[in-house]
């Protein structure tokens, strides 16, 4: 359905049970390209914005993306003392992530113009996830945009609830429902981008999801076309001006270099657009700088091709040789090949001789003889760019024409692995895992329930007990730099690991723990966060963690020259730069517990897919078998210095006698017995202890506080009142029982204070219970006395020994009965704590 007016397009898809509508031309007007994105009640405004003028100097696309999750959205106040956003929630971060790196692919070649997208979620329902929605305004807000985006792309989530896979489950669903959390991002022709989470499921399954997301991948793919067709602004590079411009000036722009150089060439560009474009006077309009814009675009492309022609040629026929040998330098350390390709590459920049103009002649001192010309800046900077783009060319062809990799391994050869654990002394469990150059050292902290991580972002999470964090310091790859908290890149590489090992984290009730594990990378060369995701499970298994499985993980690549392709097991940093795919596989053996993958071409077939994934298998078991070599299964008891937690469940109507009068209760079993304990809602209760002994004698204090005196039950308790006919004797918190006087000892005592006081401690027997009356009669067994016992019987012949009481006071009449300990006689009743806890 597609709905237009004068300002105004909207059009709207229907992708499994949920339509997605796209529109345009309400809000941020001024954007060059800005859609609301729209499904339930969720909202994100996705705008993008460029420069019309290349970056001067730059060597890279400068593309830009935020995403910013508004807190009102959900009806929300921040937390925090400032009360506003700050910045960017970690799942903001990797939102972000996901919408730039299918994007960042597709742009013309040499596109080096600034370009940032900004995604503000504005509503958020709580049922529609509004990570899928960025990923596709992004596209949409592009596609609009004056900005030469060669898109469109698509994105679908990809859920498992009951076995069956489902389309864009809503969040709920996706996070406490499903198996398989997969984001899947691709153009109508083939697949760029993957992110999933797995409760190891099967390679498979896996493939068949692709199949599945494709299909509505497709449809948003044409809904955004139609957008464009109605709103869509003319594009800053119109192809078809490209071919006109590249057919008629072509030969005279090679010509043109070849006479002046490569620096002097570049006046043509203004020449071509006073030719081509309308000049601007006050009476031009916005039609005659678009078409400057488009004419000066289409120029600097055809320009900047045929200056690198003109470069690449003389150095690839002078130096080709020379840079196909250094390929072999891949096998060298890194200050050794870093020291080779800077040598060659100085050397060339200098010697080459190329057919044209480099720089103004220089006379000698005398006058007598010119010098060679000292080729000019722009001229070094191409020659440079010709040798890297040589280099590169070399390092495929060898890949995925000759099947040779740099470093001399066979494509599926993964390089060797060292393995230990223990190595951090007071971490409570740690993993060194080595692969190549790659090392990481995993250290895995155990804390209690209270030391979780709270959430605070529009998804449903509130708290995270197990958390993965990964750092990649500059020394790791031999660089200096600013150490300022966690990149972008650090971020989502500890949320891969995260995702990769959630499924096997045992549950609370299995290991009521709070898990945190830091995955420090010493050394860098090729798949940091796979290499992250081993020494995580050996740090897990070291600890005593429980998992279901270990898990392991392999980085995959590709490299694809036309129709030849070559996918590459374990790929280090070249193949990495220089190849078309970074595909990211981790699981047990019998599943699929996280991917991803991101790629630089326009996209993959479900074919290479399949064979990456079967390589993939094929890998991770290989390094599984390397980690159970050195340990086979999760230790069985804790660190030395690891915390103790114990739990035990009492009655919920038990819980505020434990906890007492303000905390009273709590509050002095802690300080007793040096522990922390944690009380649920259900009546579990979780011990903290640094020592096993101290977290069994809390429980033991705790049991014997809530549980029902019993016939036979023994305590040790201090006497609370004496009267006439006996004793009341506290056993535990809000409970007394009564020891009556005929109970003391084998013969008879004329009054209890005879042989004991207020504050005495005695150990007694329960004899009777009557829970009609809620009444609990003792019989003394010994009082403690100056360290010692002293039996019931030598009690008994110290009452004989006792002077003469006087006569007892008139006991109240029932009518004048007032309350407290004596006011109910022998009918002593448990007492009760102010917050209502007690025994009945």
């Amino acid at each position: 359905m597609s709905i237009a007016t004068e300002r105004r397009a909207r059009v709207s898809v229907q992708i499994g049970n949920q339509e997605i509508s796209f529109e345009t031309g309400h809000l941020a007007k001024q954007a060059d390209g800005a859609v609301v994105i729209r499904a339930g009640e969720t909202m994100v405004l996705a705008t993008a914005q460029g420069r019309a003028e290349a970056r001067e100097g730059a060597d890279f696309f400068p593309l830009t993306v935020d995403v910013e999750e508004r807190m009102y959205a959900a009806g929300k106040i921040p937390g925090g003392f400032f009360k506003r956003e700050g910045r960017p929630t970690e799942r903001a971060i990797l939102t972000a992530r996901m919408i730039d790196r299918p994007i960042r692919p597709l742009w013309p070649k040499g596109f080096k113009n600034e370009v940032q997208v900004i995604c503000t979620v504005l509503s958020a329902d709580m049922v529609t996830a509004h990570d899928i929605l960025c990923i596709n305004g992004a596209s949409a807000a592009l596609m609009i945009s004056p900005l030469p985006f060669l898109g469109p792309v698509g994105a679908v989530r990809i859920g498992m609830l009951d076995g069956e896979l489902t389309v864009n489950p809503t969040l709920a669903e996706s996070e406490n429902d499903s198996t398989l959390d997969l984001i899947v991002v691709g153009t109508k022709d083939a697949l760029t981008m993957i992110e999933a989470g797995a409760m190891e499921i099967p390679e498979e399954t896996i493939l068949e999801a692709f199949e599945l997301a494709h299909a509505e991948i497709v449809k948003l793919c044409e809904a955004q076309e139609d957008l464009r067709r109605q709103a869509g602004k003319a594009k800053w590079l119109d192809l078809d001006l490209y071919a006109e411009v590249e057919r008629d000036n072509g030969h005279r722009v090679w010509e043109l270099i070849h006479e002046v150089g490569l620096r002097e060439a570049s006046a043509w560009v203004e020449e071509i657009v006073g030719e081509l474009a309308p000049a601007i006077t006050m009476e031009s309009t916005d039609d005659d700088i678009t078409r400057q814009t488009q004419v000066r675009s289409a120029a600097a492309m055809l320009l900047e091709k045929q200056r690198s022609a003109a470069v690449e040629a003389p150095v690839r026929e002078q130096f080709g040789d020379e840079l196909r040998a250094l390929t072999d330098a891949e096998q060298d350390s890194k200050a050794l090949k870093s020291a080779k390709r800077q040598l060659l590459f100085d050397r060339i920049v200098e010697e080459v001789a190329l057919p044209f103009p480099v720089g103004a002649v220089v006379a000698d001192a005398d006058g007598a003889e010119a010098l060679p010309a000292a080729k000019d800046s722009v001229t070094k900077s191409y020659v440079k760019k010709a040798c890297e783009s040589i280099y590169k060319d070399l390092v495929r062809q060898k890949i995925a024409v000759e099947k040779r990799r740099p470093d001399g391994r066979g494509t599926e050869e993964i390089r060797p692995i060292d393995i230990e654990v223990s190595v951090n002394p007071r971490a409570h469990g740690s993993g060194l895992f080595q692969r190549g150059q790659t090392q990481i050292l995993s250290s895995l902290t155990l804390g209690t329930a209270k030391e979780g991580q709270r959430i605070d972002d529009l998804s449903l999470e509130e708290e995270r007990r197990y958390m993965h964090h990964y750092n990649f310091p500059p020394f790791s790859v031999g660089e200096t730099g600013f150490m300022r908290g966690p990149k972008r890149r650090d971020i989502g590489h500890g949320a891969l690991a995260q995702r990769a090992l959630e499924p096997v984290i045992p549950t609370p009730d299995e290991f009521p723990y709070t898990i945190r594990i830091v995955s420090e990378t010493l050394e860098s060369n090729g798949s940091s966060s796979m290499g992250s995701v081993c020494g995580s499970t050996l740090s897990l298994m070291d600890a005593g963690v429980p998992i279901k499985a270990p898990v392991g993980g392999i980085a995959m690549g590709l490299v694809k020259e036309g129709d030849d392709y070559t996918i590459l097991t374990d790929i280090q940093g070249a193949e990495d730069h220089l190849g078309d795919m970074d595909f990211k596989v981790a699981g047990t053996r019998d599943g699929i517990t996280a991917l991803q993958m991101d790629i630089k071409i326009t996209g993959v077939t479900q074919q290479i897919m399949r064979d990456a994934l079967e390589q993939a298998k094929r890998a991770r078991d290989f390094i599984l078998d390397k980690m159970l070599e050195v340990i086979p299964e999760s230790r069985p008891e804790l660190a030395e210095n690891a915390p103790r937690i114990t739990s035990i469940k009492i009655e919920q109507e038990q819980i505020g006698l434990v906890i007492g009068k303000g905390g009273e209760t709590i509050r002095g079993l802690e300080s007793d017995y040096d522990v922390q304990i944690d009380i649920e809602e259900d009546g579990t209760i979780l011990i903290y202890a640094t020592e096993g002994t101290k977290a069994d004698a809390a429980i033991a204090a705790i049991r014997a506080l809530t549980k029902e005196p019993e016939v036979g039950d023994t305590y040790t308790g201090k006497v609370v009142k004496t009267t006439q006919f006996g004793a009341f004797v506290e056993l535990k918190k809000g409970t007394d029982g009564l020891l009556h006087v005929s109970n003391v000892g084998p013969g008879r005592i004329g009054h209890i204070e005879d042989v004991m006081a207020r504050g005495d401690v005695v150990d007694v027997v329960v004899q009777e219970v009557d829970k009609a009356r809620g009444r609990i009669g003792l019989k003394l067994i010994a009082k403690h006395e100056n360290g010692g016992l002293v039996q019931p019987e030598e009690l008994v012949e110290r009452a004989k020994n006792a002077p003469p009481r006087p006569p007892e006071e008139e006991r109240p009449r029932r009518d004048d009965r007032r309350g407290g300990r004596g006011g109910r006689g022998g009918d002593r009743r448990p007492r009760r704590d102010d917050n209502g806890g007690g025994e009945e």
